[in-house]
């Protein structure tokens, strides 16, 4: 393992392997990579609070833990890409938490891969 890379070996895969028909779900919905466009970052959390909430209750009308994943993973997708979806005002001027970005001789890039939207 490599210090500071992460640890993607010890990642949950049933959970991911759960978590990803919620996203092939989404995708059949709103079109595959669609959340990738940008939603505010409050959008992402009260969705995500509000599936948790609905877990808890006892519903069972959806997975609504993976849906609380989805929602968490996506706000931290718009944390790293997209920060202008940051809207949340206290948190502004707080410890941001960051993949490290890759050094290139011409540029900067992020680790995320670039992705073409399709129309």
């Amino acid at each position: 393992m490599h210090e500071g890379k992460g640890d993607m070996l010890s990642l949950p895969m049933m959970a991911l392997l759960r978590l990803s028909r919620h996203y092939e779900e989404g995708a059949k919905k709103y079109g595959r990579f669609n959340y990738l466009k940008g939603i505010p970052l409050s959008s992402f959390l009260d969705s995500a609070e509000r599936h948790l909430a609905k877990y808890i209750a006892g519903w069972d009308d959806e997975d609504h833990l993976a849906a609380a994943a989805f929602n968490i993973l996506g706000a931290l997708q718009m944390e790293e890409e997209c920060p202008e979806m940051c809207d949340l005002e206290w948190r502004k001027g707080k410890k941001e938490f960051h993949y490290p970005k890759m050094e290139n001789t011409h540029e900067k890039t992020t680790v995320t891969p670039t992705i073409i939207f399709r129309e």
